[in-house]
């Protein structure tokens, strides 16, 4: 795939996966996106905060944030992320999660690379009481520009679900433990020195039974205000085959955040 050629696949993605009709909630969160470039040598990051607190007519209250850091080393990389949100209004909860996610990466050659992660994830309004994962596999360089970078990657991946114990569902309190395949393909396109598109769709069918399917993508634009402050605006669309009784299976977002690098 040409440089030239990333943009439109970029684009037309997104257009698609827009087509697609209203929310509700998946299980895929994407970590892809913040290796979709190729990070400097040593310690890199990202620091976001997200707060909103209103009183009169509307009472609510919302604070969250992520802290994203790397490492890397020669042919090793390191990621580690960490994101917590909880929202309030008029008494009534309106989100509680938190997540966390470790990867490892290693160049076998200019092209090939394997990697290992693990991830832990809490949502109360999804019903995951735990979610936790271990997966590894290759991943691959199909794009390698000075503007543009491509990226697939194909994993196996062990995984643990508990659901909470809410009344007037069918699986309230059920445990699950899943063996399935998680395929991502991320790409970055710099428009200028201060402008990226990211784009990331994941696919994640379990083993024994392929129409269980996760399907996520999300597109992102950043801009860079100074060498150490950058806004990112996403389009997230997801879609779990398979939800939990009382959930949705779309899931769709549009977010906005102020992030300081590091």
């Amino acid at each position: 795939m040409s440089c030239r050629l990333l943009p439109a696949a970029v684009i037309g993605i997104a257009l698609v996966l827009i087509a697609a009709p209203r929310p509700a909630a998946a299980q895929i969160v994407n970590v892809q996106g913040v290796l979709a470039g190729d990070p400097e040598p040593g310690w890199s990051g990202q620091v976001t905060v997200t707060a909103d607190w209103r009183t009169g007519n509307t009472d609510l209250a919302l604070i969250g944030g992520s802290v994203t850091t790397l490492y890397r080393h020669d042919r090793w990389l390191g990621l580690g992320i960490v994101r917590g949100e909880y929202a309030e209004a008029t008494g009534a909860r309106l989100s509680e999660k938190t997540f966390e996610h470790l990867r490892g990466r290693v160049e076998l050659d200019r092209r090939w690379m394997w990697e290992a992660f693990g991830q832990h994830e809490y949502d109360a309004f999804r019903r995951l009481s735990v979610r936790a994962l271990a997966g590894t596999g290759p991943a691959v360089r199909l794009v390698r520009g000075e503007r543009a970078r491509l990226i697939a990657g194909l994993a196996y991946m062990l995984e643990y679900e508990a659901l909470d114990d809410r009344m007037g569902v069918a699986d309230a309190g059920e445990t699950s433990i899943e063996h399935r395949l998680s395929s991502y393909l991320t790409g970055s396109y710099k428009v200028d020195a201060k402008i990226a598109v990211t784009q990331t769709v994941y696919v994640q069918p379990r083993i024994d039974d392929p129409a269980d399917l996760r399907l996520l993508s999300e597109t992102a634009l950043t801009s860079k205000l100074s060498s150490w402050l950058a806004v990112t605006t996403s389009l997230i669309v997801a879609r779990d085959a398979s939800p939990p009784d009382g959930i949705e299976p779309l899931d769709s977002a549009l977010k906005v955040q102020l992030g300081v690098t590091f």
